[in-house]
């Protein structure tokens, strides 16, 4: 209390004034204690002050001490002072602290079951349209709102002119309502499958890579999206997105994944990101279809894929077609029976494609030519593959002949028997 009562007497001699109740009065509460205000109140008004350089050093220590808090001299006979706290409760805590209390239930909430059905808050970027260092009267505060340098040299803080001021305000104005006008707007999404649904959606090209690759090239395409449930002990029965997606290229190269998050922007993103990195390179004959019919089982999923003529067209479940034309399949059959659960009918559709063989690799695996039969060719076969090495002579065993199973109504199809063989037969009258 006393050093402050002295620094308070020697700051009049510090800055050229003449009576020390000219300090007084100016002095804020908040500067000092009360004790130290009461002890200023005895100076005397018209004594003599000396000269700081004839004052023992212990003036300018006391000086010191009293002007731990933040001051702020404007003139001789002004002065201000303001207490600073080097932390608070908003430097103590994290952003993303500060907003997790502000938007999250209570942990007693959360317990009792709260917060779960209710619409959820999103965070808000309280920064968005505003520049540090950007106000009314238009001043330009280098390392802010201009650059810190130019031409090699410092800037120096300046002020623009009132026609500048007025078009840089414009600006922000019709910023601001253009961020207001997206923001109401709906964005009407591309038709998938139908109407209601998000499947055979298209999601666009994936992000650029962290090495700066881009897949302007590929589309992805989502074939299902699920909510899914997780009973947890604190927070009971949490939601989450599951998206199921598709990318592709259009010639030859496809790829799919699986992408879970809270929100459904975030799965959509996650999974078209992903399926890029898991990709399959699809053998096509002639660049249209298949090299030759495939028959297949995964799980409890079937999947019988022939091999059609150019102009046939794609005539298979709708998410075989999506996923046929990213590859660049245009002309294909497909038969699904059994499950149609879509994780296990894309599962299984990649893995007979990626294995199929072309005629070059099934004649050198058997050493025989390989033949096509066409419509337009009649009975004569077409010598479409012959092997690199030697010919074998000796037939191909019987065990090493494809067994493909036909349904009975392909079966019945084929003999003419799909209507009743009773449908046609006249009784006679009675």
């Amino acid at each position: 209390m006393a050093a402050a009562v002295r620094a308070a007497g020697i700051l009049p001699a510090l800055c050229g004034a003449s009576a020390g109740h000219l300090w007084s009065r100016q002095l804020y509460v908040n500067s000092f204690p009360t004790a130290s205000i009461l002890a200023l109140k005895t100076v005397p008004s018209n004594g003599s002050l000396s000269s700081p350089g004839t004052r023992d050093s212990r003036h300018f220590i006391s000086l010191t001490r009293a002007l731990q808090t933040q001051c702020c001299i404007s003139s001789p006979s002004n002065l201000m002072g303001q207490q600073y706290r080097f932390y608070s409760f908003f430097t103590k805590l994290t952003a993303d602290e500060l907003w997790k209390g502000a938007l999250a239930e209570s942990g007693a909430g959360t317990r009792k079951g709260r917060g779960k059905r209710t619409k959820k808050k999103k965070r808000k970027d309280l920064n968005r349209g505003q520049i540090i260092g950007e106000g009314r009267c238009g001043f330009l505060w280098p390392g802010l709102n201009v650059p810190l340098m130019r031409n090699g040299a410092v800037q120096t803080i300046a002020q623009r002119s009132k026609e500048e001021q007025e078009k840089v305000e414009a600006d922000m104005v019709r910023q601001r309502e253009e961020w207001e006008w997206k923001r109401k707007m709906k964005v009407k999404r591309e038709r998938g499958w139908s109407g209601n649904t998000w499947g055979g959606v298209s999601l666009g090209p994936p992000d650029p890579g962290s090495s700066g690759e881009t897949y302007d090239d590929f589309d992805t395409r989502i074939l299902e999206v699920r909510n899914v449930f997780n009973m947890t002990a604190k927070e009971g029965r949490k939601r989450s997105v599951r998206v199921l997606v598709a990318v592709g290229n259009g010639r030859g190269a496809a790829g799919f994944a699986i992408g879970k998050a809270a929100e459904r922007a975030d799965a959509f993103r996650k999974a078209k990101n992903k399926a890029v990195h898991y990709l399959h390179y699809i053998e096509r004959y002639e660049d249209h279809t298949i090299y030759h019919d495939i028959s297949l089982t995964f799980k409890r999923t079937h999947i019988k894929m022939k091999k059609q003529p150019r102009g046939y067209g794609l005539r298979c479940h709708r998410a075989i077609i999506t996923i046929c034309r990213l590859i660049g399949i245009k002309d294909m059959y497909a038969k699904v029976s059994g499950s149609v659960n879509m994780l296990n009918l894309t599962r299984g559709l990649f893995h007979g494609l990626s294995r199929q063989e072309t005629h070059q690799q099934l004649a050198d695996k058997k050493s025989l030519h390989v033949v096509e039969f066409r419509e337009e060719c009649g009975p004569l076969p077409i010598v479409v593959a012959s092997p690199k090495g030697a010919l074998r002579k000796d037939p191909e065993p019987e065990d090493e002949v494809p067994d493909i199973k036909l349904d009975w109504e392909e079966v019945k199809t084929a003999q003419g028997m799909k209507r009743s063989v009773w449908s046609s037969l006249k009784r006679a009258a009675t």
